[in-house]
């Protein structure tokens, strides 16, 4: 059994200690008849002015050393500090200053009680708080100089109490403040918040005796003329909260109020909005007392509630789409509905904020549609999705002729067009000016994220064009990647009448410092208040977790991608390679080696726009995703670029050892940090689990859709909480548009047997790809009938396709007739396809 003590019995037996020094002080006190007044102590003090310093008697503690008194001072013991707890009331120089109560008010005066930095006005008491004698020369003392450590805490709303051993001169004080309050159960003195400041001024006059100030209220010292402060805030859209320190007519107000609330936990006072107006005006009266009110951006978007709260948002009207086109308002899910409503009840004008996967871009085109009749439309958008816009209008607007639209590919282009136009943010301050003379009235900004930086030449160009339109609609997932300032230009697109100058935002909630080199806005303050301002005035915002009943387990998403860009050489072979498959003059196995070409040269054509789309993937915010390919080539370049960016990326294809895959795999479930993982479509498509994504990106297709469906199963798998976005990237003009209408045809087939779990053709958005060209009909059923033969070797096809790939990095300079290559290579083809 170990003799080590317990904190507790330590304390313990401590207090016990100081209470029988206590008792036997008074003891030694009753036996001497003379009364203990300080004039006694002044002349007990001159009479052994001489003496020497009295030392303290022993305690339990083994460096302590005991003097024994001297026999002339034996019959003269010395004051006991605790005579004044058994007095019936305190001496005439112990009496503490008297609180009078404020009759106008009916609360104490403000400048008897405590406030830290508060501008309360700190007045001198008459009185003088009772103080031990000096006894540094009335002989050995016989009683130790004992120190006592206590502290304040909260006890009830309006109420404090102090946790501290015993002390018989600190219980004196507690007895005379006029709210004291003894509780027998837990021995501990609680008090009013009114009597804080008198009580801390008492305990610090006692030697020995330190009391730790209660939370929030630390530092006694009030300079005169300095003010009480304090800031109201939003805290729900229906209730304010005020952050002040102590002051006794500011409580007196808050107690008047009828919806007063008061948190324990915050130790903050809350009030109904209806209530806002006379608050103000009741705490502007106390002159000791400097509020800041709520900003005018708040009283604008709440106007409504401060005449009469409700604690639920009005119900949104439901807008008359009849006008629209059918084939879009029937698809949209119950909450894509709520948005278009949302934006018509805001006027056109808002921040559409759903997390990805939600269907922002439908409901950017419902609601441009709804307003048909101020176009022309601009849509802004970031290059690499360009023409998914277009394909998009085409798909869910069928009444806007294919021709209206106009997708500005090059500076020189025209802005106006048609009337529905889409530029990329880059080109959108190249294009020839003449689009400010004659405004938009319908303005889309997809990714609105982009315009964070109002000094950027992207953001220049598009605020004149948001200033001039009637109905605006920003698009973003991640509206601010890193703080608050980054939303300013995006609030001031949608609604520039709440906060006109960044100052006066950045003072409110980024947190502005003045540093030696100007205002510093990278904090942020006050954001439930933000967040409740932009959801009332512009912004609706919807996670997958709050829609997911209404949504499909995977959502799979066509993103039309252009070739332009690529190189002569580039160009010129995928040209070739179309043409010569338009010919039809070829027996099977040369159907099978011109498409095997034209797949190849079809990655190469793709690897730009695939670097521009997995880009602007990251600049949008996303954290983790999965990027599959085929081929070498695209994946050392999707590699080099990564690790150009400095981005945390893994990669498996299929020269990675079996031993580094589950690592590889568990670096990327487990990182805390962004990270892509780019994977083979043939080595990657099974075995793995990297549901810690919920995005997969196809940068190539492959022929056979059993193959892409367990590569979308990598992430949609068990563990999976989120639903699944699928992209894919099809490029017009290369073999993807051949591709893709038979991926579209198989996949039909598997759902219609239960093998896969949606139809590509009804959930992808994008148009039919099939053509009426009767040239790219048969190159279509070339396709199918190569890759659909029940005898062909999947594996002997794959490693054609490698070979190719390799072989042809040994060709500097295009052929014109891509069937002319050597005897040796040709053979090479033939054997596999023969087999």
């Amino acid at each position: 059994m170990s003799n080590t003590l317990t904190p507790e019995q330590k304390r313990k037996i401590e207090e016990n200690r100081l209470k029988a020094l206590a008792r036997r002080a008074e003891r030694l006190a009753q036996g001497n008849p003379q009364p203990l007044q300080n004039d006694l102590f002044s002349s007990k003090q001159q009479q052994h002015a001489s003496s020497p310093t009295p030392q303290p008697r022993p305690t339990a503690g083994p460096s302590k050393k005991y003097t024994p008194p001297l026999p002339s001072h034996r019959n003269n013991p010395q004051p006991s500090t605790s005579r004044t707890a058994t007095t019936s009331g305190p001496s005439a120089s112990s009496k503490p200053p008297e609180v009078k109560p404020d009759a106008s008010k009916g609360t104490f005066k403000a400048n008897s009680f405590y406030g830290q930095n508060q501008g309360l006005t700190a007045q001198p008491s008459d009185k003088k708080t009772p103080k031990p004698p000096d006894t540094s020369s009335a002989g050995p003392a016989k009683k130790p100089t004992v120190s006592v450590r206590g502290k304040c805490v909260p006890h009830t709303e309006e109420r404090f109490r102090v946790e501290v051993g015993y002390h018989a001169e600190l219980i004196a004080v507690f007895k005379n403040i006029p709210s004291r309050n003894y509780d027998p159960v837990t021995k501990m003195w609680n008090f009013s918040l009114e009597h804080y400041k008198l009580l801390m001024e008492e305990a610090a006059a006692i030697p020995f005796v330190t009391l730790k100030a209660l939370e929030g209220m630390e530092g006694l010292e009030i300079s005169p003329g300095a003010m009480v402060k304090g800031k109201c805030t939003l805290i729900s859209r229906s209730r304010l909260e005020v952050d002040i320190g102590y002051h006794a007519d500011v409580i007196g107000i808050f107690k008047q109020m009828p919806s007063k609330n008061y948190d324990m936990k915050t130790r903050k006072w809350s009030f109904l909005l209806e209530d806002y107006g006379r608050l103000l005006e009741a705490l502007n009266d106390i002159s000791a007392v400097e509020i800041e009110p709520l900003p005018r951006a708040v009283l604008q978007a709440f106007s409504s509630q401060f005449e009469q709260s409700h604690s639920k948002a009005a119900e949104v009207p439901e807008a008359d789409l009849s006008a629209v086109d059918s084939t879009l308002t029937r698809s949209l899910m119950p909450f894509q509905q709520y948005g278009v409503n949302f934006a018509v009840s805001r006027e056109g004008r808002l921040l559409l904020a759903d997390d990805m996967g939600l269907g922002k871009t439908v409901q950017a085109i419902c609601i441009a549609a709804y307003y048909r009749k101020e176009w022309p439309l601009l849509i802004v958008t970031p290059s690499s999705v360009r023409f998914t816009w277009a394909e998009a209008f085409r798909r869910w607007l069928p009444s806007v002729a294919a021709d209206r639209i106009n997708v500005v590919v090059k500076g020189k282009d025209s802005l106006r067009s048609g009337l529905v136009n889409i530029v990329s943010y880059d080109l959108l301050g190249k294009v020839d000016k003449q689009h400010l003379a004659n405004p938009f009235g319908v303005l889309i900004m997809d990714e609105s994220h982009f315009l964070k930086n109002i000094k950027t030449a992207r953001c220049k160009a598009a605020l004149p064009l948001l200033k001039a339109a009637k109905r605006v609609v920003l698009l973003s997932g991640t509206p601010a990647m890193s703080r608050p300032a980054e939303l300013y230009t995006q609030i001031l697109a949608v609604r520039p009448t709440l906060f006109p100058r960044f100052h006066d935002f950045g003072a409110r909630y980024c947190d502005a410092k003045q540093l030696p080199w100007g205002w510093d806005y990278s904090g942020s303050s006050n954001l439930t208040e933000l967040k409740l301002l932009l959801e009332e005035s512009l912004m609706l915002r919807r996670l997958k977790s709050e829609v997911l009943s209404q949504l499909p387990a995977k959502q799979r998403k066509v993103v039309t991608v252009t070739t332009d860009g690529i190189n002569a050489r580039t160009k010129a072979a995928l040209s070739a390679a179309a043409k010569e498959l338009a010919n039809g003059r070829h027996n099977k196995m040369q159907e099978k080696e011109a498409l095997l070409v034209f797949f190849n040269h079809t990655a190469e054509a793709k690897i730009r726009a695939i670097m521009e789309y997995i880009s602007d993937m990251l600049e949008c915010g996303r954290e983790k995703f999965l990027v599959f390919a085929h081929h070498k080539k695209v994946l050392d370049s999707i590699s080099k670029e990564l690790t150009d960016k400095g981005v945390n990326y893994i990669r498996i294809d299929g020269s990675t050892p079996s031993a580094e895959r589950q690592q590889l795999c568990e670096r990327f479930q487990f990182t805390h940090q962004s990270c892509v993982a780019l994977l083979s479509i043939t080595a990657a498509n099974m075995g793995l689990t990297l549901h810690a994504a919920d995005l997969v990106v196809f940068a190539e297709l492959f022929w056979n859709p059993g193959i892409l469906i367990q590569a979308e199963d990598r992430v949609h798998r068990i563990g999976q909480t989120s639903c699944v976005d699928i992209h894919y990237l099809v490029a017009k003009g290369t073999a993807d548009d051949y591709l893709w209408p038979m991926i579209q045809e198989k996949m039909n087939v598997l759902e219609q047997v239960g093998l896969s779990e949606s139809n590509i053709s009804d959930k992808a958005e994008c148009s039919s790809f099939h053509s009426k060209d009767p040239k790219q009909q048969t190159i279509t059923e070339m396709f199918q009938r190569s890759f659909s033969e029940e005898d062909m070797d999947e594996s002997v096809l794959l490693e054609a396709v490698n070979d190719w790939e390799d072989s042809e990095h040994t060709n500097s300079r295009p052929q014109e007739n891509h069937f002319s290559a050597s005897p040796s290579k040709k053979r090479r083809i033939e054997d596999y396809f023969s087999k």
